[in-house]
This record gives structure tokens, sequence and C-alpha cells, in this order.
């Protein structure tokens, strides 16, 4: 005789963070987000996102300081990590720098002496 009741899905972390990424939830206890204009173009990055993503689910790239500067706004109930180009960085820092969501900020850049000049105003930039 068949059972009536159907199988229980069976969810694994993908199912549930694609589901909640879905949602606007994310279910880690911190967001990763990379913000640099070329983040998504060369293949140096497109790698470096394949190994950040194997530690952390909510990893999210923007291109735009815009764009990033408003979802960091809109996510009060999350931990967000930030990486940034020091170009772009030198624009959002002072913008993002003192809302209680931004845990943390990594300036990825060549040039480390000029980010240092301004960066080292900010606490949450760190080494």
């Amino acid at each position: 005789m068949a059972s009536s009741n159907p199988k229980p899905t069976k969810w694994t972390n993908t199912n549930i963070e694609q589901q909640s990424h879905k949602q606007g939830q994310n279910l880690e206890t911190f967001a990763l987000l990379w913000l640099d204009q070329n983040v998504n173009k060369s293949t140096d990055n497109l790698e470096t996102q394949a190994q950040l993503r194997r530690s952390i689910n909510c990893l999210l790239t923007f291109e735009s300081g815009n764009e990033c500067e408003e979802h960091i706004r809109e996510s009060k109930d999350e931990k967000i990590v930030l990486i940034v180009s020091g170009r772009l960085g030198r624009e959002i820092v002072p913008r993002v720098h003192d809302l209680p969501q931004l845990s943390a900020i990594y300036v990825y850049c060549m040039d480390k002496i000029t980010n240092e000049r301004w960066a080292k105003f900010y606490k949450k930039v760190k080494e």
C-alpha cells in the first residue's frame, strides 16, 4: 500500500541560501560585499570570488559605489564586511563608515601608501 504522506523536501545549505537570497535574507552572521569597478571583469577577480565563496555564501559584488552604499544602508539587520578598491574606497568610506551594520573595511589596492593616508582616519578600515 502506497503512503499518502509526501516525502519531505531535502534541503541542503545551497538550497537554503538560494531561497533566503531570493527573499533578501542572509542566514550567515556576516555578509561580504566587494566593491570594485572591475570586480566581475578580470579573471583574477573571478577566481578570487570563487575562492571566497568556498568560505562564505553571502558574497555580493558591486561595480557602482551608489548601489553598494544603498545595499549597506538597507541592510540594517546584517553585519557587513566591505572589500573595496582604493579609488572607490576614498569615495564610499566617508559616507558609510559610521553605519552600525558595517563591521570592517578592507581596501584592495596596489597603492598602499596613498590609501593609508586617507584610511588612517577610519577605524573600521583594517590592514
